[in-house]
């Protein structure tokens, strides 16, 4: 018997659910976060920690990149969804859209 897998989007109530499994996105806990803009780690902490404990976080030396593991995936899921296209940082001159994707870990 075969399942047909499904894609859905994630709201707030399944990001501590096993909803991500069907995705296929379950091992997955690194993303990609571009178009930075010389923010500070502070920053970029601040606004990723709300979804969730972070194990380790690696700015490029130029700071407009930035590579982010969490401790679950789901975590990483739901503020990959959440953060891809938004904007870090107040200060207006230096706001821009960012984007957060999987990052092609081997």
């Amino acid at each position: 018997m075969r399942t047909k897998l499904t894609q859905r989007r994630v709201t707030h109530s399944d990001k501590k659910g096993d909803n991500y499994q069907s995705q296929g996105r379950a091992s997955k806990r690194v993303l990609y976060v571009g178009n930075l803009h010389s923010h500070s780690r502070r920053d970029i902490l601040r606004l990723f920690r709300f979804y969730g404990p972070i194990k380790k976080l690696w700015v490029s030396k130029c700071g407009t990149y930035a590579f982010i593991e969490f401790r679950h995936p789901s975590d990483a899921h739901f503020a990959r969804c959440r953060l891809n296209g938004g904007t870090i940082g107040e200060d207006d001159d230096r706001q821009k859209r960012i984007i957060v994707d999987w990052a092609d870990v081997q």
